[in-house]
């Protein structure tokens, strides 16, 4: 806040110090920009703590719950932030609505968060972007919008991959196989599901090939052609997986694993080995419904012994797990949601849209003002300083009239010997002489412009003009030509011809042409296709002129000293 008042303080002593409104508001909105960064410096760092701060408990897997803290995050960042710092706050955003459980704010934040993305940048951040569509895919499995969450699978697999996470880039794909199965695309997911396993263990993950392989198992189990294919990933499963304990018992979270070991022997009739391993499913603390494949496993067996009573009771069993007015629900639930994410995202897409408008049209609005006023301020400056010269052309006229006038009158006076009058007269030319020799270097410079001004409007220069574009074929200057550009030029700049002709600097014809050219701003190259000449000769005449009229051993400074002259 000091450097600020300090700024300011120093802004409005220069202000009161300048006369121009010009540069009083250049320096003003100077002194602003600056107070602006510096405003802005302390809480950028401070709120970029913050956003880290809140990454560390993200990527720890704590709860995220101060969504106030994740507002005020993507509010700053949306104004002052990169887009990597954009994209990052509103991922965290997100984060926190997805642990409060709010999965549509979720999604809409995820949304945005990938949309502040700059996949073109050097230092894009693939990592964040590919948690960004990670999580996004997560909510729509939640929500049953299956097609979606293959599309956000698939971009997430992508920047894994750019951002060299290989691991969590097969695991969506992992994730794409499964979503396959949901939708019953059963040979889509086959070959999903080979390709991450030959991926895994490519790079050398071979538990998680393992674990994969599983998935496999349950494609297999439902074609009875294939169970020498379900044994053989059976057998590896058991040989080669790190799971099992010093019983040769799987953990709880694994033991789906039992159905499709259960599922191979009822496949080959071995009828009492499919029942055990049936049962081997079940653990004390196993939700209602995740006991589906055991009672299906188990009714399967009993059907094929015909143990009416068995299979009464397992059927009702498993009728209450897979209730099919649960079915019907679950299908009408996810039609809503599919509505409703398309109807949310599009709206969403439409008001992101015009708020680009407004912006944009505010953006606009802001910098024609701004123009406006930059016109109006350099237009009343320009007036100002024609103003100007005008009274001092003005008076410098007047006060020539009026010495000469004085002049008349002193010659008159001394006639008649009016010795007070004379003096009173001379002290009126004298002070008249002053204010002309203080204005004469303007009034000069004013008419030499006028007068180079009419000297470049003459029909010879025009003439001259024409040729610069000269062609083979086209008809050469005559010397009658370059006689009139001279003759113009002696008329309309009488003292700068005077000068160049003079006994003691007279240049030759060619070096006087060559001085004419640069006057009028030709180039070296067009000088030379006029005169004739190679340009090494026009260079030389440059510089011999040079020496003959300033006294200068060089080509380079000619065109400068000449402008000089003739402004003086």
């Amino acid at each position: 806040m000091s450097n600020s008042v300090t700024i300011w303080r120093a802004s409005a002593s220069l202000l009161m110090s300048r006369r121009s409104p010009l540069c009083a508001c250049l320096l003003l909105l100077v002194c602003t920009f600056a107070c602006l960064l510096i405003g802005c410096s302390g809480s950028g760092d401070r709120m970029r703590q913050q956003l880290q701060q809140l990454q560390a408990r993200n990527q720890s897997d704590s709860l995220l719950t101060d969504d106030s803290l994740a507002t005020a995050l993507c509010t700053w960042f949306d104004s002052h932030g990169t887009p990597n710092e954009r994209m990052l706050a509103h991922y965290l955003m997100g984060r926190t609505w997805a642990d409060k459980g709010e999965g549509p704010q979720a999604l809409e934040e995820y949304h945005t968060a990938a949309e502040c993305a700059d996949t073109t940048a050097a230092d894009c951040d693939y990592h964040t972007l590919g948690c960004i569509y990670s999580q996004t895919a997560e909510i729509l499995h939640g929500q049953l919008l299956i097609s979606y969450e293959i599309t956000a699978r698939r971009q997430a697999y992508r920047f894994g991959l750019m951002a060299g996470d290989t691991l969590a880039s097969l695991s969506d794909l992992k994730f794409i196989a499964g979503a396959y199965m949901l939708m019953n695309k059963r040979d889509s997911a086959e070959m999903m599901l080979n390709e991450v396993i030959g991926m895994y263990q490519r790079y050398g993950y071979s538990q998680e090939a393992l674990q994969t392989s599983v998935m496999q198992m349950r494609l297999l189990l439902d074609q009875p052609s294939r169970l020498p294919d379900l044994k053989a990933l059976l057998d590896c499963y058991e040989t080669e997986s790190c799971l099992f304990d010093e019983h040769h018992e799987l953990p709880a979270s694994k033991r789906k694993y039992y159905y499709y070991k259960g599922g191979y022997y009822e496949g080959i009739g071995q009828l009492d080995s499919a029942e055990y391993y049936y049962r081997k499913i079940y653990r004390p603390d196993m939700s209602f419904t995740a006991r589906d494949p055991m009672y299906r496993g188990l009714l399967s067996v009993f059907k094929r012994r015909h143990q009416a009573d068995s299979i009464a009771k397992y059927a009702q069993l498993y009728c209450e797990v897979n209730d099919s007015s649960i079915a019907l629900k679950d299908q009408q639930l996810t039609a809503l949601m599919t509505a409703s994410h398309n109807y949310n995202r599009y709206q969403r897409l439409s008001q992101v849209e015009a708020e680009k408008a407004y912006y944009a049209n505010l953006r606009f609005v802001v910098l024609a003002v701004l123009l406006i006023i930059f016109i109006t301020l350099s237009l009343l400056y320009i007036s100002r300083n024609r103003k100007k010269r005008q009274r001092q052309m003005a008076l410098y006229r007047s006060s020539i009239a009026e010495r000469t006038q004085l002049i008349d009158e002193l010659h008159s006076l001394k006639s008649k010997n009016y010795d007070a009058v004379i003096a009173q007269k001379e002290a009126q030319i004298t002070e008249l002489s002053q204010v002309i020799a203080s204005h004469e270097n303007i009034y000069h410079q004013v008419v030499a412009k006028d007068r180079m001004k009419d000297f470049e409007k003459s029909e010879i220069v025009a003439l001259f003009t024409s040729k610069k574009t000269f062609r083979k074929g086209d008809a050469p200057l005559s010397n009658t030509d370059w006689k009139a550009l001279v003759d113009e030029f002696g008329k309309d700049l009488p003292s700068v011809y005077a000068t160049m002709q003079s006994s003691g600097t007279r240049l030759s014809s060619l070096q006087l042409h060559v001085c004419i050219l640069l006057l009028l701003d030709y180039e070296e190259g067009v000088i030379a296709a006029l005169l004739e000449v190679v340009p090494q000769t026009v260079n030389t005449a440059k510089r011999r002129a040079n020496q003959k009229l300033f006294n200068k051993d060089d080509s380079a400074s000619l065109k400068a000293n000449l402008k000089g002259l003739a402004a003086s």
